[in-house]
């Protein structure tokens, strides 16, 4: 569902975790006997287990929306084995291919991505507007921060990604100035 341009998701464990209070405040209102205070104020409070990540999500979103033009505006694109201390806290535009995926049942998505110089996890605080499998190549734009902030591998904490036919647009720009010789 999309508010004012912002996707709003709910994460599959926010679900099952307001289904599980539901099915408990109905179990427990058959076992005491119907005493209609578990449904009457049991499920309106399971129910607002759901409205607050819905809220969270929006308010996320909103700012990664809001911040994507900047992004893609001052991000720098480097290949994955420039990721290091040198790039720490600055924006970056990498592309690669999908490995793997995580995090999808939490809601907060992790894309192991390898442009063929390394590997490098994409993390994101909920997930994108559009949907990312293993296998597709994609262009990532984010700001290099460290996994557990202090220690930890180095990450790409994703404001903006998209799907590309083709590793064409970093391969040009990190190559322009690389002459070839030729020999007869």
């Amino acid at each position: 569902m999309k508010i004012k341009g912002v996707r709003i998701t709910v994460s599959p464990m926010h679900i099952t975790i307001v289904v599980f209070f539901i099915v408990l405040f109905i179990f427990e209102f058959f076992i005491t006997g119907y005493q209609s205070m578990y449904l009457f104020w049991g499920i309106p409070l399971a129910l607002l287990l759901l409205v607050v990540p819905l809220i969270n999500s929006y308010s996320v979103g909103k700012q990664y929306v809001k911040l994507l033009p900047e992004y893609e505006r001052e991000a720098k694109p480097c290949r994955i084995k420039q990721i290091g201390a040198g790039t720490a806290g600055r924006p970056v535009r990498v592309e690669g291919v999908v490995q793997s995926k995580k995090g999808g049942f939490i809601g907060r998505p992790g894309y192991k991505i390898f442009d063929g110089s390394g590997a490098v996890i994409v993390q994101r605080s909920n997930p994108f507007d559009i949907e990312i499998k293993v296998g597709d190549n994609i262009q990532v734009v984010g700001m290099v921060t460290r996994r557990f902030a202090f220690i930890g591998n180095y990450v790409v904490h994703a404001i903006g990604a998209k799907i590309i036919e083709n590793h064409s647009e970093i391969d040009v720009e990190m190559n322009k100035d690389i002459k070839i010789k030729k020999y007869n």
